[in-house]
């Protein structure tokens, strides 16, 4: 019952992958500076330490100062040459949804105003670029993993299974090796209450002969 019960829920798990669309929407983020428009994108099958560590090294590789405070990381003067020539700060948190997804909201300040549709079209539509390859690349990466997972607990199941397989054949053999000793000490029985029938008929002539013995020993004088 609990194998059964945890494939099902590998399958709803698989079956959720085909359903996920990675998208980027502009939201409006609660930072800690404040209400600012924002980027926000959804990864799939990680968890918020794994989502943090990558955006970092993301974030990183832009040249910037990185940091995290209180849940928020701050990119400080980083150099996204294919949004501006100029460094621009970026604001980002994670969320842990209730559906296991991890939300990333990020809000990327140009110096004076947060990037938004409305008055950055060209540079929002780089930026959300980025945002979906990212979250794509990141919901790869752990899918990967957790089919990592999944082959190498399909492969300790097939262990088990044959292992079963092996103990079940083995106690069959048993089994029949039981049946026929059991035929064996059944057919020596036979035998044997035979020779015990008649050992004692036997027996009991010789028990009549000794008695006749002893009393013709009282008669030597």
């Amino acid at each position: 019952m609990k194998r059964i019960l945890i494939i099902s829920l590998a399958l709803i798990f698989a079956g959720s992958v085909f359903a996920q669309k990675i998208e980027v929407r502009e939201v409006s983020g609660k930072f800690r500076n404040g209400n600012q428009n924002a980027l926000s994108t959804f990864i799939y099958h990680s968890d918020i330490k794994t989502v943090q560590k990558e955006f970092k090294n993301l974030l990183k590789s832009y040249k910037g100062k990185i940091s995290v405070k209180k849940g928020e990381m701050f990119g400080d003067d980083l150099l996204i040459t294919s949004v501006s020539n100029n460094t621009l700060d970026v604001y980002a948190y994670f969320v842990d949804t209730k559906d296991g997804a991890i939300e990333l909201v990020a809000g990327f300040d140009l110096g004076g105003a947060y990037l938004s549709s409305s008055l950055h079209q060209e540079q929002y539509a780089r930026v959300a670029q980025i945002m979906r390859e990212f979250a794509l690349k990141a919901t790869e990466k752990a899918y990967a993993e957790y089919i990592k997972g999944e082959s190498k607990d399909l492969k300790s199941a097939k262990k088990s299974h044959e292992k079963m397989i092996k103990e079940k054949t083995n106690l069959e053999k048993q089994n029949q090796d039981f049946k026929k000793k059991i035929e064996q000490n059944e057919k020596s029985i036979e035998k044997m209450s035979k020779k015990i029938e008649d050992d004692a008929a036997k027996l009991k002539e010789m028990e009549s002969e000794f008695d006749k013995l002893k009393k013709a020993e009282s008669k030597i004088k």
